[in-house]
């Protein structure tokens, strides 16, 4: 039988010419094909990655393969993802452009292949930015913090902040062959009626065909391999075009974040001749956003957020580092990440849907840019290619048009927020993620206490400080000569803030870096720890949403992160993790410093339960220097629920007899059985006087 579907892979080891000053033409490029001897690069690869160290500029890569004399009606040059301008010649023949570093595209090339050798050259332009008028406050390059960022190479430095450019062919290059259709992309739109107990999904799929003679397809919906629906379409028209297709799926099994429920994936096929030529993996869900708080399918849900930007470097994502962070989230009782600033590839949102760990999706602006019509213009274009390109992923709940804009949320990001709505329309979407949404007390101001005080929300998308890695970490990039040196050029270009560091955290270096490293992460712990529990005792009365950050590096560097580049967990991460809990007991002592005139402890507590089933004959414990002075009863903890315990109406007696010096209060939350749930200790002063 004749095969209708083919892919062949044009990964692996490409030929290169390096073009630091952007100036060779085509003709000076293949002449040097013919005649000089050409290094190789394994693709896909950034170029950083691939050999060629701290480059910008222009890279020619050139590539010969076969394809054989097996006939296909369509042949499609596919690339999964190049970072920035891409120019392609096939055969001698300039196929086409494109500017964006995180778009699959490609190019119809079914009357330019050769059934022996074929010659592909791309070259790859990632420039730069004119320090003097262009970088970083008018920006044209729309990469978000693989561009300009605080946690990238060289910072906010205009000598070294461009460093280490993630420019090239970062993802894979295939030849698509088909004698049915090339399906370039597809959206969901999922409606539920949760009366009737059925839903209605509206697909529109995009596909490119060189054929006009009738086509039959079968498009069917698998649940666990279990056939569900089946459709037959017919398709006659050539080149590009739109397929629409309504599903009635009865008793859906919708998609809930790991805490809610299953995050359920259905198979999606389209077949032709009995054969798969596209498959994904969609979910059933709704969202939306009443009175700022946060639904899916109709259930209130409190979002416990970080942000994340895993790697600087997109082709050393691999299954291994997303396993890692999937389950160090879920591990920290994250239930959603804000991909910060930038847009990931494709395995890491597949990983979000399986795992249930809901997305809220950042455009790839950081801070401000230019405002010309040709930039706006081409913003709008890029945004709607990240709507349209990741629409299928049930994981991504919002979407957000920029990163701290300032004043550019009232221009630029109003043509983004059109953009993105006339696209989609059954996400939350954002204008910004502006600095009033980022609470950063106690690190760029105020004191880590001030969060008791400090009014934000509904959604804070920011806070945090930053924290050393351990010394084992540090010593891999920090050199020895510099590493009791903070006030070093080598510490800022790795991201490390020295004002904020001693002049506001007021952290103390101590007599040694361990001494130092050790100060430094117990500071980030108590302020996340005095952060979040402030903000999850408002739940639902001022704050509905919280996104730490940010929760690991994307490359060596001293920053906000709980996981440093190497996989080291800070011990922010575990006070993260602790605050996080979807059951939370926080405690709260009015004072810590008692004497004998003192009856009773002066405390109050909360019950916070972010669970959507309530709970029975739980016990609150106190202690004191390990021996236990109160138990109280807890009848019931409501779904969904906060609930309070004031100071007054505790009577909780201190020990008859204390020494004079510190002592250790513990408060603990167990279920009937005793098991632990959650806990928090406290340092009391006692003076006999």
């Amino acid at each position: 039988m004749e095969k209708v579907f083919r892919k062949i892979s044009l990964n692996g080891e490409w030929f290169y010419i390096t073009d630091e000053q952007m100036k060779f033409n085509y003709d000076y490029v293949r002449n040097l094909i013919l005649n000089e001897n050409l290094p190789s690069m394994k693709i896909p690869s950034n170029w950083q990655v691939g050999g060629l160290d701290n480059y910008s500029g222009s890279v020619w890569f050139i590539k010969k393969f076969q394809i054989g004399n097996e006939k296909f009606n369509t042949s499609i040059l596919e690339f999964s993802g190049v970072d920035y301008f891409t120019d392609v010649w096939l055969n001698d023949v300039y196929v086409g452009h494109h500017e964006g570093y995180f778009q699959k595209f490609f190019f119809n090339v079914t009357e330019l292949l050769n059934e022996a050798e074929n010659l592909l050259i791309v070259k790859v332009t990632s420039p730069k930015e004119d320090v003097e008028f262009t970088w970083p406050h008018r920006k044209k390059l729309i990469k978000g913090i693989f561009n300009h960022h605080d946690c990238r190479p060289g910072g906010w430095s205009k000598e070294y902040g461009q460093d280490r450019n993630t420019g090239g062919i970062w993802n894979d290059v295939n030849i698509i062959q088909t004698n049915s259709i090339y399906v370039s992309n597809i959206k969901i739109f999922p409606k539920i009626f949760y009366e009737q107990n059925f839903a209605l999904l509206n697909f529109e799929i995009d596909y490119s065909s060189s054929t006009d003679f009738q086509q039959n397809l079968e498009c069917s919906i698998k649940l666990l391999n279990e056939l569900i629906e089946k459709r037959k379409i017919q398709i006659i028209h050539s080149g590009s075009s739109k397929i629409f297709l309504t599903v009635k799926i009865e008793n859906p099994q919708l998609w809930f974040p790991y805490e809610l429920g299953e995050p359920v994936l259905y198979t999606f096929q389209i077949q032709s001749n009995n054969e798969i030529i596209f498959e994904i993996n969609f979910g059933i869900r709704e969202v939306e956003l009443i009175d700022e708080i946060f639904y899916i399918n109709r259930k209130r849900y409190f979002l416990r957020g970080t942000n994340i930007i895993p790697e600087q470097n997109l082709s050393t994502l691999n299954q291994d580092r997303i396993d890692f962070l999937i389950s160090s989230l879920k591990e920290a009782n994250v239930n959603i990440v804000r991909v910060h600033a930038h847009i990931n590839r494709q395995e890491l949102y597949d990983a979000f849907d399986k795992a249930g760990i809901l997305v809220w999706q950042d455009f790839a602006l950081q801070w401000t840019y230019d405002e010309t019509e040709e930039f706006i213009s081409n913003a709008v274009r890029q945004i709607k290619d990240m709507v349209n390109q990741f629409h299928y992923h049930p994981s991504i709940v919002f979407w957000c048009c920029h990163n701290e804009p300032g004043e550019q949320i009232k221009t630029l990001d109003e043509f983004l927020f059109n953009a993105v709505s006339t696209e989609d329309n059954s996400r939350i979407i954002r204008k910004a993620s502006n600095y009033e949404e980022h609470c950063y007390e106690g690190w760029y101001w105020g004191k880590k206490e001030n969060y008791v005080s400090t009014p934000m929300g509904p959604l804070v998308t920011e806070f945090g400080a930053q924290a050393l890695p351990e010394k084992d970490s540090l010593i891999k990039f920090i050199p020895e000569k510099f590493i009791e040196k903070p006030e070093s050029e080598k510490w800022n270009y790795h991201n490390f803030q020295y004002e904020q560091t001693f002049h506001i955290a007021k952290i103390e270096r101590g007599k040694s870096i361990e001494e130092f490293i050790e100060n430094s992460q117990t500071y980030q712990a108590k302020l996340l720890k005095e952060a979040i529990h402030h903000y999850r005792r408002k739940k639902y009365n001022g704050i509905n949403g919280i996104f730490q950050f940010m929760f690991i590096d994307c490359w060596e560097s001293i920053t906000w992160s709980i996981i440093d580049y190497f996989g080291k967990k800070k011990k922010g991460f575990y006070a993260l993790r602790d605050a996080f809990n979807p059951i939370l007991l926080s405690v709260n002592l009015r004072q810590d410093i008692y004497s004998n005139l003192t009856k009773k402890l002066n405390v109050e507590f909360w019950i916070i339960n972010d669970y959507h089933h309530q709970f029975e004959n739980f016990k609150v414990l106190f202690f004191f220097d390990e021996k236990e002075i109160a138990l109280i009863l807890i009848e019931k903890i409501d779904a969904d629920s906060i609930q309070k315990f004031d100071f007054e109406k505790l009577e909780i007696q201190l020990p008859e007899k204390i020494d004079s010096g510190l002592h250790r209060l513990k408060v603990e939350l167990r279920d009937g059985i005793m098991n632990l749930i959650s806990s928090d200790e406290f340092d009391v002063e006692y003076r006999n006087v």
